[in-house]
């Protein structure tokens, strides 16, 4: 394995751990939302527990991330809708959409890396 290899996984990896804080705090924000609609901390502690879990489960942890990207794509959408451009939204939620899968499958990279 050349240098220029290790360096490379190694920046990858750094990558992939900045990307999992932003997975996390979704997964964290998503168990409050729920937990304070539901009025339970049992439901905040099983959906955060819950989805961490399903970071591991591939069959579910891949239709999570697109699941969380499109999010991302519909608050781009918001965001050009705001400058009353149909343009602007389309391109926006695009954007939202592409970069979200980019950290998600990142993070989720991440993950996986760790529980190894």
């Amino acid at each position: 394995m050349s240098h220029n290899e290790v360096r490379k996984g190694m920046t990858n990896a750094k990558f992939n751990e900045e990307q999992s804080g932003i997975l996390f705090g979704e997964i964290f924000i998503i168990s409050i939302g729920l937990g304070l609609y539901a009025q339970s901390w049992w439901i905040f502690g099983m959906t955060f527990i819950g989805l961490i879990i399903a970071l591991f489960i591939p069959a579910i942890a891949i239709p999570l991330m697109i699941i969380l990207s499109i999010g991302w794509g519909i608050i781009g959408f918001g965001i050009g809708a705001i400058f009353g451009s149909t343009g602007a939204s389309v391109v926006l939620g695009i954007i939202g959409l592409l970069a979200g899968l980019g950290v998600h499958f990142a993070a989720l990279q991440w993950a996986k890396d760790i529980g190894e």
